[in-house]
């Protein structure tokens, strides 16, 4: 074989006529250690994960599949539908021949027989500025007696080069031959039927927009087939609680309609695209959870963002029409940069849950005028004035009737969010309300630091784990098993979601229904995590204190 070299690791073939026929130019060739099984298996995520090799792309549907060995088909009801993301500028989505959902073939000189044929539609991260377009997807298995042969081949539903979006090669097809130990990457142009077409793409040289593409996919199949042939097996399932077409359809209207003006209006020292970018992200799944918990709509519940930090979330929610007031100890510099109706939603408040002030129900039935439980805080602080210690004391009482104290009693159709909100996030589970908890920093129920230890798990537990991807015993994954522990004693249905946040602490625990056996009360819970000594002088502490990073 005559090349020139690429990268080390990859030949150039340009030089050659592609076994796939005259019509078809090779690119990139390389020996390779994995086997066709490993191939396929790789090949068959990337279909359904055309992210993995683009940024741009942020999924893909499956609109249509065939299997032939064994005989298998599947129709999807988005066959009939459009993607339905809104802008509120008057852009127009941008998409090619979403009608065209028929099987699309393509000239191979080699004899293969059809394994599974797609058509999927891939969505861009920005379909206002990158096409959406339908795209056939087809493996072909070629049996022999030493390996099999199988070629990958992508047709996108396009017929003029100049339609073609900027994420795919300018080509009427791409294919990924596995054959006889090595893997390449073959183009079949636009006008393919004249010499000098493929000539011309023969001759293109190594900056190209199409070779880079090329290597590109050369190197994510290589690299993703030898991970399957390692064991290497997917961590971390998404999408178990709200459907990924659902959420970021909605993450995309949101971004086009918020993330600019957030992030050129952000008044904090922190990193803005990170807080901005993620809190679209959360406002997205939290608008498609309550379209599937609260079929009544908007006005039939309301929510507390309890340690809101910057108030975007709010900011986001009450922006999309949802009732509700977002909490935090100290005020941030954000909050007076949101139009005055969001202003109203965010209050500087400290959280002491109802339990710690109010008497115990066992009192309340024999005194049932008594309103609160006859304790006395004492709260040291560094006095403004003289710069001398000192201590301010509380009484319940006095906590119940603070402006500055929410006691969490809210109204009966109220959903909780714990977003990152750190000392609160064991509590919100037992304050009564649905809600939904993203655990960050692990503290006790008493706002004390604590390392939870891993949870003993049975055999049966340990294969839900692994199947929810959460199978690690570091200290956040020890938090998060925690949270959903206490929310299980006092009777929570949790359901868990790896959300599609950029951060690392990404678990949500969700709880919307109750299970009526074997429910502990809060109390119980209480004394089972040690008491909460500690929380009301921590609490108020807060106060004293500057806000930190969200």
């Amino acid at each position: 074989m005559v090349s020139k070299t690429f990268r080390s690791d990859v030949p150039n073939i340009l030089q050659e006529e592609s076994v796939l026929g005259p019509q078809w130019v090779g690119i990139f060739e390389a020996p390779v250690e994995f086997g066709a099984a490993h191939f396929l298996t790789a090949m068959n995520n990337l279909i359904r994960e055309p992210n993995i090799n683009s940024t741009i792309i942020l999924r893909t549907d499956i609109l249509k599949e065939n299997k032939y060995h064994p005989a298998a088909s599947f129709v999807s009801e988005l066959v009939h539908t459009k993607p339905d993301i809104q802008s509120e500028k008057g852009e127009v989505l941008l998409q090619h021949n979403l009608d065209d959902v028929a099987f699309r073939t393509v000239p191979v000189a080699m004899l293969f027989e059809m394994d599974t044929e797609v058509v999927r539609r891939i969505i861009p991260r920005n379909p206002f500025k990158d096409y959406i377009i339908n795209q056939t997807c087809l493996v072909l298995r070629q049996a022999s007696d030493v390996d099999d042969s199988l070629l990958v081949v992508y047709v996108p539903h396009v017929e003029r080069e100049e339609d073609i979006p900027f994420y795919l090669p300018p080509v009427t097809a791409v294919g990924i031959l596995f054959h006889q130990g090595s893997l390449s990457v073959h183009y079949l142009p636009f006008g393919h039927v004249d010499p000098a077409v493929v000539a011309a793409m023969r001759a293109l040289e190594h900056g190209a927009r199409a070779i880079r593409i090329a290597y590109n996919l050369m190197q994510t199949a290589m690299k993703h087939s030898k991970g399957v042939k390692n064991g290497y097996a997917k961590r971390v399932n998404h999408d178990l609680v709200v459907s990924k077409v659902a959420f970021q359809d909605r993450y995309i209207a949101l971004k086009k309609k918020y993330s600019l003006h957030l992030v050129e209006n952000w008044a904090e020292s922190t990193d803005p695209r990170k807080h901005v970018f993620e809190d679209i992200a959360i406002a997205a799944f939290l608008v498609e959870l309550w379209a599937k918990i609260y079929p009544e709509g908007k006005t039939s519940f309301e929510y507390r963002d309890l340690g809101c930090g910057n108030g975007i979330l709010v900011y986001l929610l009450a922006s999309e029409g949802y009732t509700g007031i977002g909490m935090d100890a100290r005020a941030r510099k954000s909050w007076r940069t949101f139009p005055e109706n969001i202003q109203n939603c965010l209050k500087e408040q400290v959280i002491v849950p109802s339990v710690l002030v109010r008497p115990h129900p066992a009192v309340k039935e024999l005194a049932p005028l008594v309103t609160d439980n006859g304790q006395v805080f004492q709260v040291p602080f560094q006095d403004p004035n003289t710069n001398v210690p000192a201590v301010a004391f509380y009484s319940s009482a006095s906590l119940l009737n603070n402006s500055s104290v929410d006691v969490a009693e809210y109204p009966a159709n109220t959903f909780i969010i714990g977003n990152h909100s750190d000392e609160l996030t064991c509590w919100i589970p037992l304050l009564g309300y649905p809600f939904m908890v993203i655990p960050c920093c692990s503290h006790a129920l008493s706002g004390a630091r604590i390392r939870y230890p891993p949870r003993k798990l049975d055999t049966a537990q340990k294969a839900e784990q692994q199947k929810n991807g959460t199978n690690s015993s570091s200290a956040y994954a020890a938090l998060v098993d925690h949270v959903e522990a206490v929310a299980k004693q006092v009777g929570w249905k949790v359901e868990r979601e790896m959300l599609r946040i950029p951060s690392t602490r990404n678990a949500a625990i969700i709880g919307y229904e109750k299970d009526k056996h074997d429910v502990k009360s809060v109390y119980d819970v209480l004394a089972m995590e040690g008491g909460a000594m500690g929380w009301v002088e921590n609490t108020m502490a807060l106060m004293k204190k500057p806000p930190r990073g969200h």
